[in-house]
């Protein structure tokens, strides 16, 4: 017995011993493929360079770098065939105008400057210099399956729940917004529009359904289901993640085949080992552990599941409809909190409420695309009816949005927290769960002390590098000054702070990291005016912002100026810009003459006096300083992200309690600037900073109170 037990370890440790091997050679192998000499020596060159699209070309809307808005572009795999006219065999991202119309399959010739990517699959990035042309075109079965595509998003109806439907069936999430793939992702329910093996074994499901009144040969119908997943898999793009999903969806047929689920679970292991021997890289891509995981829970909870819920739905295939997204979404759960450091309280809740609809939308969904080209008077009635499920979806996720998460700073925290919940289930001792449960539920309840904290004053939204401050006004008003670069961040801040009505909103200058937020701001919010700065650059800026503001009163102020919110006991000093201002030194960064044109304010309510000035500069700053405009206040909203351009006789003057610097975390500029915190803690200002603390509020008149994001941290200054 012993000699067999040293015999059985021996040969597991020789299995695991030259399985590290083989994948340490074959990561090598790949890792070198992807850094040769060819493309290291090009990096950061521009370059001509011909290959195939090997993905649909997705809108990357432009990123808010420094003070700027890039503009929006596309972006698409490609595999280069030559690079200057040496041949090569290379996957690149690349990117390119929006003006562009590319397609995926086709072969394109275009000057390049190549450019280190994060992403591991790709040798380098490749940032398109001047226009594409198109050697040669899509081969035919791209051509339809391109037709299917575009012709069912021309069928989707007009809505959020219409513009769901091509994500739910085909991957195409290209008609959502993003504020509603944020919804989702908040949810968790953002795996729902990623083709995954769930996808292809709810079409395989009703295809051997369907195909029992056809073929009463199992083998038959299963060659026959093969063919159409295989052209489905032309249709949702063959993509890596498509391609991983299928070789999923394989094992489960093969062990549906058999009906056995221990082989299921053989051919599952096989097919990891096939495709990480065939693209080692994937290993650690969290697509593939999802796509792992969500096959073994159909494999191994789904059957179970499935036979407990006939019994309460009366019907085998609704069953199954509902039982293997449910199950594919319990096994992700642990690798989603990992990758997002977030528990939504709501995802395994919102998923079984929404599980019961995935299936008809995807087979509403696969039929009418099939039709959706030649036959639309087929197509569209199914459409409409899978646009009514789709709804359910829509609500579910709005709804339970608005439901807290749980944010783990620490990863470990979290797994500390899994293990002791999966150790409890599998000795079946409860009293750990009942600890866990009972934390959430108090979480929630208390949901309103964590942030922004009651009868907050005056909160600095988490916008990343950029600004976005909120004066409490009461009863869901709220002075906004500036509304940071991204829409979303600061829409969902805002929403977190209750802020439904906005008498006055300030856009000090028009940075994009000032202003680029507005559009969401101002949905569903009411807005009485606005004040923007009397210089009106960057133009584009600019320009933008006055188109969205629509109707809404505009006002330019300047130095002097008093201002009073009677109705909410507020008061507002203008002391920055002057109407007409001399020529000021250009210091280093983006824009000086733009910064020192930044509104600033002084706001004096019941509870506590704030000066706030957006990016103005030292030369302004001492222009503030000898007007004779300036007082003591409670608050320092620390003027450009805590630059070292700062003139600190204006902190003298102003004499804080608290400073708060808004700065995006491991920004480029070197934002906040030590030497100028430790002149801020030298004067004994409490310094707090949305890098470190995320979204900070502030509470008066006993104390002042900085909350950051951190759930379990409470800072008093």
């Amino acid at each position: 017995m012993i000699i067999g037990i040293f015999v059985f370890r021996s040969r597991t440790f020789s299995i695991l011993l030259i399985a590290a091997l083989v994948g340490i050679t074959i990561v090598s192998f790949r890792q070198s493929a992807l850094h040769n000499q060819l493309i290291t020596s090009k990096m950061n060159s521009t370059v001509l360079i011909s290959g195939l699209v090997r993905s649909d070309p997705q809108l990357k809307p432009g990123q808010v770098v420094g003070s700027y808005r890039k503009p929006d572009q596309f972006s698409a795999l490609l595999k280069v065939k030559e690079i200057d006219g040496i041949r090569t065999d290379l996957p690149i991202r690349i990117r390119f105008s929006t003006k562009e119309k590319i397609q995926i399959d086709q072969s394109i010739l275009v000057k390049v400057r190549l450019v280190k990517s994060k992403e591991q699959k790709v040798a380098a990035l490749g940032i398109a210099t001047g226009d594409i042309s198109i050697i040669t075109q899509p081969r035919k079965l791209f051509r339809y399956t391109g037709l299917i595509r575009q012709e069912f998003r021309n069928l989707a109806a007009d809505s959020e729940a219409g513009r769901l439907i091509p994500g739910l069936v085909l991957g195409d999430t290209s008609l959502q917004s993003p504020a509603f793939i944020e919804q989702m992702r908040k949810v968790g329910l953002s795996h729902l529009t990623a083709v995954s093996g769930a996808n292809f074994a709810l079409v395989a499901a009703f295809l051997f359904w369907f195909l029992q009144f056809v073929f009463k040969s199992i083998k038959q119908r299963l060659w026959i289901i093969v063919i159409i997943l295989f052209l489905f898999i032309f249709l949702v793009r063959p993509t890596p993640s498509v391609l991983r999903a299928a070789v999923m969806s394989a094992v489960i047929l093969l062990s549906k085949y058999f009906g056995e689920r221990s082989f299921g679970i053989t051919s599952l292991a096989a097919a990891i080992t096939l495709l990480i021997l065939l693209d080692p890289i994937q290993s650690s891509d969290p697509g593939f552990a999802l796509s792992v995981l969500a096959t073994a829970g159909i494999l191994i909870l789904s059957p179970s599941l499935s036979s407990k819920l006939v019994g309460v739905v009366k019907n085998k295939l609704l069953a199954e409809s509902i039982a293997i997204p449910l199950s594919a979404t319990i096994f992700c759960l642990p690798v989603i909190v990992l990758i997002s450091s977030q528990l939504a309280i709501v995802s395994v809740p919102a998923n079984i409420l929404v599980a019961p609809v995935i299936a008809p939308i995807t087979i509403l969904g696969f039929i009418a695309a099939v039709f959706a080209p030649f036959i639309s008077s087929i197509s569209s009635p199914l459409l409409f009816i899978a646009t009514i499920f789709a709804q359910w979806i829509v609500w579910i996720s709005k709804v339970m949005s608005e439901v807290p998460q749980i944010t783990f700073n620490k990863s470990f925290l979290f797994i500390l927290l899994f293990i002791l919940l999966a150790t409890s289930i599998k000795l079946s001792v409860k009293w750990p769960r009942y600890l866990l449960i009972t934390g959430v539920v108090l979480l929630i309840v208390n949901s309103s002390l964590i942030w922004p904290g009651q009868n907050w004053q005056v909160a600095n939204c988490d916008v990343g590098q950029g600004d976005g401050l909120v004066v409490n006004l009461g009863s869901a008003n709220a002075i906004v000054i500036d509304v940071g670069p991204d829409p979303i961040a600061m829409d969902q801040c805002l929403r977190k702070l209750g802020i439904k009505s906005i008498p006055l909103l300030v856009l000090t200058h028009f940075h994009a990291d000032h202003v680029g937020g507005l559009s969401k701001v101002l949905s569903k919010r009411q807005i009485g005016e606005v004040w923007i700065s009397n210089l009106l650059e960057p133009e584009a800026s600019y320009k933008e912002v006055v188109t969205q503001l629509g109707g809404v009163k505009v006002k330019s102020v300047e130095q002097g100026q008093k201002y009073a919110l009677p109705r909410y006991g507020v008061e507002i000093l203008v002391v920055w810009p002057r109407t007409s201002m001399n020529q000021m030194p250009t210091l280093p960064g983006d824009g000086s003459v733009v910064n020192n044109s930044s509104i600033s304010v002084i706001i004096k309510s019941k509870a506590l006096t704030l000066f706030a000035g957006g990016d103005i500069e030292p030369a302004a700053q001492e222009e503030i300083t000898k007007s004779g405009y300036l007082t003591k206040v409670d608050l320092l909203k620390v003027s450009h992200h805590g630059s070292a351009y700062q003139y600190l006789p204006m902190l003298d003057k102003l004499q804080p309690t608290v400073a708060i610097i808004s700065v995006g975390k491991l920004n480029s500029y070197g934002h906040p600037d030590p030497e100028f915190i430790s002149e801020l803690l030298a004067r004994g200002i409490k310094v707090w900073r949305t890098d470190q603390s995320g979204g900070i509020s502030l509470v008066t008149p006993n104390k002042i109170r900085a909350t950051g994001k951190e759930w379990w941290q409470i800072r008093w200054g």
